[in-house]
């Protein structure tokens, strides 16, 4: 009889080990990436509907994480430091081919590709850009390589006949226009609507240079299938939910709906200048 109860301490000890493990692993936050095209204020403001919707539905914990940059957002994809992330298009296309990460949904609409100048400047020719400089704020991001790509089209090579410059944020954009640093910004509307309205005013569309795919909303290729399953049928309803419309309204997106294999490889002629972008710079 002794050895008998000691045998069911020992099963009992392992049935509540075994309980214990399953509760911690549901503690750990559940990570959503979200690209760092915006600052991180505006990331955590318009996704906490996003974080209720899905800490609401898993029953578990749910984190909004970003990073400094496209290259180091880029890079810790790549590392599986998320369990799902929103990207762009591009970006999303190097995970899926060199990560293995899985697309299961796309933001709407496309994303307007913009050409800025300021206000007073009457000449809306890109022959200005020629042997200046071209404001940017994500040279990686996939409305500046469809940009530079525009370019191309109209006879202006980066590093040729104008130099791209790099600013820090949305306003500095403006900023660099209305100093005179650079006769023209390209960016996405949704940076265009992020610059302060005092510098906004001071600035004007040139030209919409095309509509690039929106968001990529993509799954670590560690989560098993079952979850994937789940997550994704999660994500493709939360247009429906109230915290979804919230969601909407705060970001200026209209629909998440499922990617399409085409869609995808459209974006293949963007991936070597993205895997370019994304290598550590020089030392």
């Amino acid at each position: 009889m002794r050895k008998l109860a000691i045998n069911w301490i020992v099963f009992a000890v392992m049935i509540l080990t075994l309980g214990a493990g399953r509760v911690a692993a549901q503690e750990t936050p559940f990570l959503l990436g979200v690209l760092p095209n915006v600052s991180a204020r505006v990331i955590l403001a318009n996704y906490q509907p996003v974080r209720s919707y899905f800490e609401r539905e898993l029953k578990r914990s749910v984190e909004i994480v970003t990073a400094a940059d496209l290259r180091a957002f880029g890079e810790a994809t790549l590392r599986g430091d998320y369990h799902m992330i929103v990207t762009a298009a591009n970006l999303g296309r190097v995970a899926q081919l060199d990560g293995k990460w899985e697309p299961i949904a796309i933001y709407e609409p496309a994303i307007p590709a913009l050409l800025i100048a300021g206000s007073d400047n009457s000449n809306s020719s890109v022959e200005q850009l020629r042997g200046k400089t071209l404001a940017v704020a994500n040279p990686q991001s996939l409305v500046v390589l469809r940009g530079l790509q525009w370019l191309r089209e109209q006879g202006l090579q980066d590093g040729r006949d104008f130099k791209m410059l790099r600013a820090n944020n949305d306003d500095s954009l403006g900023s660099m226009i209305r100093s005179g640093e650079a006769p023209m910004a390209m960016m996405s509307l949704g940076e265009f609507r992020q610059i302060g309205e005092d510098i906004r005013k001071s600035l004007k569309v040139v030209t919409e240079i095309a509509k690039v795919p929106g968001f990529l909303v993509m799954l670590n290729p560690k989560l098993d299938s079952a979850e994937k399953r789940r997550i994704q049928t999660l994500v493709l309803k939360l247009p429906q939910d109230s915290e979804g419309k919230k969601f909407f309204a705060l970001s200026g997106f209209a629909n998440i709906r499922e990617v399409t294999r085409a869609e995808l490889e459209s974006l293949d002629p963007f991936v070597a200048a993205t895997r370019a972008g994304l290598a550590p710079a020089p030392k």
